[in-house]
């Protein structure tokens, strides 16, 4: 059994290749609501424990990186919806000068969290809105607050070579291919666009 404190403390994540070589004790890591429906009763006993930006971040990390799409979208709620004071600009620079490759998978999924929360803000959903909508013309009338990738993620360079990243099934994307993530590329990283969108 995993103990909620081990969600708290912030180390840099296990490697790239240490997650793809132990997928499944990936998940065995995290409790079974990663695995089920988003679940409040979770995420309040996170939030009231003392859970960070940060160690949400790692988490989101993992699970693209394993391919573990129901943990990541639950994960990518918790850290919009339930946490809209987390801004994804404020990110602290992990400063990964041991290890470039993940450095770089961790400055792209800035720009993903930055591309998912926004389409909900466009769509007129913005990161403090309540769970049931029941006045949307209040909502339109909020300013746009826009998420921006944190300056440290933009310095982050491209990788010298290219580092594929396989998806669940062991498959890999092509360069050019539809199922590339943009991001990633840019950083010299090819792997499938994970499920990011949750409107």
């Amino acid at each position: 059994m995993v103990l909620l404190s081990s969600y708290f403390s912030e180390p840099l994540p296990p490697s790239i290749d240490s997650l793809l070589n132990q997928r499944e004790k990936v998940r065995q890591r995290f409790p079974p609501s990663h695995r089920s429906p988003w679940r409040m009763s979770r995420r309040a006993v996170l939030f009231s424990t003392g859970d960070t930006a940060l160690a949400c971040f790692y988490r989101i990390y993992q699970f693209i990186v394993v391919d573990w799409n129901v943990a990541l979208r639950n994960e990518l709620e918790y850290f919009c919806i339930m946490n809209p004071d987390w801004a994804v600009a404020d990110l602290p620079d992990p400063a990964d000068t041991q290890d470039p490759a993940r450095y770089a998978v961790l400055a792209g999924i800035t720009y993903l969290l930055c591309e998912a929360f926004n389409r909900r803000i466009e769509l007129g959903l913005p990161r403090d809105a309540p769970p049931i909508v029941e006045d949307w013309e209040e909502l339109a009338r909020r300013p746009k607050v826009l998420e921006r990738v944190p300056a440290w993620a933009q310095r982050v360079p491209p990788l010298e070579n290219v580092l594929r990243i396989p998806n669940s099934k062991g498959r890999y994307v092509e360069e050019g291919g539809p199922e590339v993530c943009e991001p990633f590329r840019k950083l010299n990283i090819l792997m499938h666009q994970p499920h990011i969108h949750f409107v």
